[in-house]
């Protein structure tokens, strides 16, 4: 889908950015403490999850006051003036009323907001939320066997006071803090570290802190008159799911509903659509009907050649800024070519186009582009059905070849299949053939071409 532009409202002499996609019952969304609504649409961990609500519900989503790319504040702002921002987001674009959705600390923020204007809430959903400080004593109570353990306030602060300290350096902490499925995948911790460094400088970071340490809400739940879903995650260290069942205890119209994982950030984990769609049921009334499809389109793959010596050539710190560059770049032209980025994989990336044109000429510009910043890759194509999964991810004979058919090309070489060059016959693009060759795990020959630039 076409990533939606940013707008401001001003909410008391501060601007808030917030942007609205989709069709469908109204969602306001309330992030956590790293966001940035333009960067959130970079990665496709975060996007799929985005363009998955999309299909169901009208979303509004905006960067707090501090964050991202709103305003920054003078003083500390209380959870007050924080629901300050709602209103004025809701009154910008129009809505009297929507379902609210928190995450985090925005899960406090959407608490209040409940509490403060039920005449504007249609429903409340609470993702891995933070609740009021004074309720932390009783998350023994509603401890149970397999959950994480429940580390002590000073232990989680005295935790993000070091990160604060040296940040946005460390993103693999962050990742292997509120994302742990991920932790292995060095493209979602690159993109992490540009989501942290456009959230907040090192100094507004730790104001959010400040900010976010002062928040309480005591004896908020208890007012909360909307129907609530409140989803944790067992394994989630920075929010126990304790705090959940806690808090749809004292939510009087509140359901609590829990999925196995780690992650705090749970749209990383690999049961995130699980967790999206049990969301839209809440909000729909029935489950969403989500089937895989079968479709046809073009497959490219994409992979740096050599990059362990490239790595050391460089040095860590100078390769992981080129890789930045990598990241940046590939999802750009993936973007300007109509083409949805699937995932990367590992030093490369896997992207599906509907036309083969688009996906010819955006792999001829990314070995391009990515030559002029030192990185060399080599890139493979190939077009046919391909199974797009519920979960978005896609499958099939046409994924398998593409992908062998890449591991034939050279160093800044980009091949294809003669089925795809076939189906550009009579087009301006210039093919050169590279002979016959015996694919893995794919029957019979197949006549490879160089993709000439």
């Amino acid at each position: 889908m076409e990533i939606p532009d940013t707008r401001y409202v001003d909410a008391g002499g501060v601007r808030i950015a917030y942007q609205q996609f989709g069709t469908g019952p109204r969602v306001l969304l309330v992030s956590g403490i790293l966001s940035n609504v333009e960067i959130s649409w970079e990665h496709e961990l975060y996007r799929r999850t985005l363009e998955r609500a999309a299909k169901h519900v009208s979303v509004v989503m905006f960067d707090k006051r501090g964050v991202g790319l709103s305003d920054r504040f003078d003083g500390i702002p209380t959870l007050h003036d924080r629901i300050g921002d709602i209103v004025a987001v809701m009154d910008a674009v129009g809505w009297d009323s929507a379902h609210l959705h928190g995450m985090s600390e925005g899960g406090l923020m959407a608490q209040l907001f409940a509490a403060e204007h039920p005449e504007r809430v249609e429903s409340l959903g609470l993702l891995n939320p933070l609740v009021p400080y004074s309720l932390r004593p009783r998350f023994a109570e509603f401890h149970h066997a397999g959950d994480a353990p429940i580390e002590s306030s000073r232990a989680i602060v005295d935790w993000f006071l070091e990160v604060a300290a040296r940040w946005p350096e460390r993103p693999e902490a962050v990742v292997e803090r509120f994302a742990p499925s991920q932790s292995e995948n060095a493209a979602v911790v690159r993109w992490f570290g540009r989501l942290m460094r456009l959230s907040a400088s090192p100094k507004e970071f730790g104001r959010q802190l400040d900010s976010v340490f002062r928040m309480e809400g005591s004896g908020t739940p208890e007012r909360i008159a909307a129907r609530a879903q409140v989803t944790n995650v067992v394994g989630d260290t920075v929010t126990p799911a304790a705090s959940g069942r806690l808090l749809t205890s004292l939510i009087p119209n509140a359901v609590h509903v829990e999925f196995p994982g780690a992650d705090h950030f749970a749209w990383c984990m690999p049961n995130w659509a699980e967790m999206i769609d049990s969301y839209l049921g809440f909000v729909l009334g029935e489950a969403p009907t989500v089937v895989a499809s079968r479709q046809f389109g073009t497959v490219l793959f994409t992979d740096i050649v050599d990059s362990t010596r490239q790595s050391s050539a460089l040095g860590d710190a100078k390769w992981s800024e080129v890789l930045d560059g990598h990241d940046r770049i590939t999802r750009r032209l993936i973007d300007r070519h109509r083409g949805r980025l699937i995932k990367s994989t590992g030093d490369g990336v896997l992207a599906l186009f509907a036309a083969p044109s688009d996906g010819l000429t955006c792999g001829v510009e990314l070995v391009a582009a990515l030559a002029e910043i030192g990185v060399r890759i080599r890139a493979g194509a190939h077009a046919g059905e391909v199974e797009v999964r519920s979960d978005g991810d896609i499958t099939g004979i046409a994924v398998n070849l593409a992908a062998r058919v890449e591991q034939h090309a050279g160093d800044g070489e980009f091949l294809v299949s003669s089925t795809l060059r076939d189906l550009m016959l009579g087009g301006a693009t210039r093919f050169e053939e590279r002979g016959s060759y015996a694919l893995k795990g794919i029957e019979g020959d197949w006549r490879l071409f160089a993709v000439q630039p």
